[in-house]
């Protein structure tokens, strides 16, 4: 159990601000490296709160034989954690610290009811079954619970296997189809938390950013120009200038789709990035921002990483 959760203490950096979320969420505690410290670490602290003394092992066990299990059921459920937080929208920076690149295959919502109730479903079932087995007086063949969390396992493997189908086919879909009468330069298709069928797309072509709803499957009419689109700032020096600065260069490295707005102020000009993924998944609680503020000679003056859902952003 710690193995597979005390990689998601890096959550505790909301607590710190924006800046902090951005940079510590899905990075040293979802690398590979760190994933190598999160089974030594539960392995650690397995061995120090482990009986010294306890029943007689079976004939031919040693500690050796113990150590090796406890390393084999730390590694494979601290990698399970990284796998499915690898099929989110979000994304994990296997390389890090030496790359800041997120991996993510986009098969998955950021909380999954569906994953929740099979898993509990998994453990609370046999706790079920094994007391109704106690009351009739069934002896049990083998340890409660093993059988429950095989066929959760093995259900949870179709079920993923089935988003990741679904998924390449609303890839297809937003990939057949032209935007305003452009065609798509980069595209992906996040997964609704509630509804296997039902995508949320973003599409990004030549002058525009839009957000649109794709089913998965070709029973449902897809209609492209349902989406909401809005057109990218042009180029100019004063976005090539918040480009530069060093919380733009963080928020880039961690968003899937930036999206820039240009706007004026008394003292000059303000530009605010934003994730287009965060609108598709409609995501409000975590959803993160940078702000850059220029003086009329396009000079930065201020910049700043906060909350999405702060005010006042343009």
């Amino acid at each position: 159990m710690l193995a597979g959760t005390i990689a998601d203490l890096d959550l505790a950096s909301v607590l710190v601000g924006p800046g902090a979320y951005l940079n510590a969420r899905h990075t040293f505690t979802h690398s590979i490296a760190g994933t190598l410290v999160v089974i030594c670490v539960a392995v650690g602290v397995a061995l120090l709160v482990r009986p010294r003394k306890g029943p007689p092992q079976k004939p031919g066990s040693t500690g050796d034989a113990s150590i090796a299990w406890l390393l084999i059921a730390a590694a494979l459920a601290a990698v399970a954690h990284l796998l499915m937080d690898l099929g989110a929208s979000a994304g994990v920076a296997l390389m890090w610290p030496r790359r800041q690149t997120r991996f993510a295959w986009d098969w998955l919502p950021r909380v999954d009811p569906w994953i929740l109730g099979l898993l509990l479903a998994g453990i609370l079932l046999p706790e079920l079954f094994g007391l109704v087995g106690s009351e009739i007086g069934t002896k049990a063949t083998s340890p409660r619970g093993r059988n429950g969390a095989i066929a959760a396992l093995a259900i949870l493997l179709i079920y993923i296997g089935a988003r990741a189908a679904l998924h390449g086919n609303a890839v297809a879909q937003l990939d057949a189809h032209t935007y305003r009468g452009e065609s798509p330069q980069r595209l992906a298709a996040f997964a609704d938390p509630v509804s296997l069928v039902n995508w949320h797309g973003v599409v990004e072509t030549t002058t525009q950013i839009c957000v649109v709803n794709v089913p998965a499957t070709e029973s449902t009419r897809f209609d492209p120009e349902s989406g909401l689109c809005t057109h990218k700032p042009e180029d100019s020096s004063l976005l090539r200038a918040a480009q530069q600065t060093a919380q733009v260069k963080e928020f880039l490295q961690a968003s899937r789709f930036p999206k820039a707005s240009v706007g004026s102020t008394d003292n000059g000009t303000e530009i605010v990035l934003r994730d287009a993924r965060d609108s598709a998944e409609d995501e409000k609680r975590f959803a993160i921002a940078v702000r850059v503020l220029l003086d009329r000679k396009g000079q930065v003056n201020s910049q700043e990483i906060l909350w999405a859902n702060e005010p006042p952003l343009r």
